[in-house]
């Protein structure tokens, strides 16, 4: 017998991604969530925030040991659930930068890794026909345009027009979920960078290596269903 479809909304956002931000690394992530939970995962998540006071979006560069004790609940209630997060972190980006020197080229690059995270998103799990809705921090114009074309991308590559049923860029203050993968993925780029300056932070990079059971700074086992890291390297071409 043929099983139900089911749906599902993939948030995507990046940390570290600019192509002189003086930073080696960077990280692409998103978190996965089934449609039938969204609106009650939105509620706990506006819950807690409202609890300690917060009314602004959260942000990884603003964490402070003020709200650490939200964080904890935050990401507490991220690893209970059904949510799913998929990363994929790119070490050495300077050896991308050495033959991608124009800001076209580094660009394609860019777009290239987000639509390799989607697709990494959709094969989450082994179950066919599932319907996905894709959102997009938005960061430019640009990505507005360049957002078609990695639909029809995907489109191709997974041989239906059915599987992902729109893709949009949003503003991360319109989505808790946006500001739920700014946060891991801030973390995940933070260990990779080998920062240590900040308490709160640290506290907040132990915790998710405390409840994912992985060193945030490493891949994860690739079958893992709740949450994964593949840890990419490109290496430096010859001329």
């Amino acid at each position: 017998m043929k099983q139900p479809q089911k749906a599902y909304s993939i948030f995507c956002d990046e940390s570290c991604h600019l192509q002189f931000d003086n930073s080696d690394v960077m990280c692409i992530g998103a978190i996965i969530v089934p449609d039938k939970y969204l609106e009650t995962y939105k509620t706990e998540l506006k819950r807690l925030k409202s609890k300690y006071g917060i009314l602004h979006e959260l942000k990884w560069n603003t964490v402070s040991r003020t709200h650490i004790a939200m964080y904890d609940e935050i990401l507490r209630l991220f690893f209970d659930s059904s949510m799913v997060f998929r990363s994929i972190l790119i070490k050495n980006k300077s050896n991308i930068q050495a033959h991608s020197l124009e800001r076209d080229e580094y660009n394609r690059f860019y777009y290239s890794v987000i639509e390799r995270l989607i697709r990494f998103s959709i094969w989450h799990n082994s179950d066919s026909g599932n319907l996905y809705r894709v959102f997009l921090d938005l960061k430019d114009n640009h990505g507005k345009i360049k957002l078609a074309s990695i639909h029809k991308e995907l489109i191709n590559m997974l041989g239906t027009d059915g599987t992902i049923q729109s893709m949009q860029n949003i503003r991360s203050h319109e989505s808790q979920f946006i500001q739920l993968t700014d946060i891991i993925i801030g973390a995940i780029t933070y260990r990779a960078r080998g920062l240590t300056g900040s308490e709160a932070k640290m506290n907040i990079v132990r915790l998710i290596e405390e409840l994912s059971g992985y060193h945030l700074d490493e891949g994860t086992e690739p079958g893992d269903d709740k949450f994964a890291i593949y840890d990419f390297q490109p290496k430096r071409r010859n001329g």
